[in-house]
C-alpha cells in the first residue's frame, strides 16, 4: 500500500508465522494511525488507520488491515494490491479515467507504480493483498529452480540466495535483457 508501514517488510516473526501460520479476526486486530501522505489529500481530513496481518518471509508480500474515514486523495502504489472491501465503500479513479465503486464484499485490483483517485464518503475497511513486483531477469532463474524440481534440502540451500535475489529485485529495476543471460549463465 503506498508508501507506508506496509512497506517494511516482513514481521520478526515471520519464520515462525511461515510453520505455524497467523490466525486473527479482521475486528480485533489492533489498528494504528497511519496517515495519508498531506500532499496526497485533496479534500477533507481523511483518518487512517491500519495493522499488518501477516508478512512474506521474503519480504515481498503482506496481508493488512485498514480503514479511512470521509475524505478525497490521490494514492500511489508503490506495491501492487487487491483489496477485499470488507465495509462502508469507497469511488475509486483510474489513471485513465475509469471510475469504479467498491462496496462490503467487492473486489479492486491496483497495479503497482500507479496513482488512484481515492473518494471516501463516510467509511471504508478493507482487507489488502500486497506484493512487491519481482522484476523477470530476477525471477527467472527462480522459476527455473523450481521447474527442475530440486530436492528439497538443495531447494533449502538456496533459500539465503534466492532471498538475495528478491531482495535486490525489492531495490532494483533490470531493464537489460543482458543481465538475465548473466543471471542463467552464473555455476549454482
Amino acid at each position: 500500500m503506498g508508501q507506508n508501514m506496509f512497506e517494511a517488510g516482513a514481521p520478526a516473526g515471520a519464520r515462525a508465522q511461515r510453520r505455524e501460520g497467523t490466525f486473527a479476526s479482521s475486528r480485533t486486530l489492533a489498528l494504528q494511525n497511519c496517515p495519508i501522505e498531506p500532499s496526497w489529500i485533496r479534500t477533507g481530513a481523511p483518518r487512517t488507520h491500519a495493522a499488518q496481518h501477516s508478512g512474506a518471509i521474503d519480504g515481498l508480500a503482506s496481508t493488512n488491515i485498514w480503514e479511512c474515514t470521509t475524505g478525497t486523495f490521490e494514492w500511489y502504489y508503490g506495491w501492487e494490491e487487491t483489496v477485499f472491501i470488507l465495509a462502508g465503500q469507497v469511488k475509486v479513479t483510474s489513471p485513465g479515467g475509469q471510475v469504479h465503486v467498491l462496496k462490503a464484499g467487492d473486489i479492486g485490483y491496483f497495479p503497482a507504480d500507479t496513482t488512484w483517485l481515492w473518494e471516501v464518503d463516510g467509511y471504508v475497511r478493507k482487507i489488502a493483498f500486497c506484493r512487491k513486483h519481482v522484476p523477470l531477469v530476477l525471477n527467472v532463474p527462480l522459476r527455473v529452480l523450481a521447474r527442475l524440481g530440486l530436492s528439497r534440502r538443495l531447494r533449502k540451500g538456496c533459500a539465503a540466495a534466492c532471498n538475495a535475489l528478491r531482495w535486490l529485485a525489492g531495490r532494483v529495476r533490470l531493464r537489460d535483457t543482458s543481465a538475465l543471460t548473466l543471471l542463467l549463465t552464473l555455476p549454482l
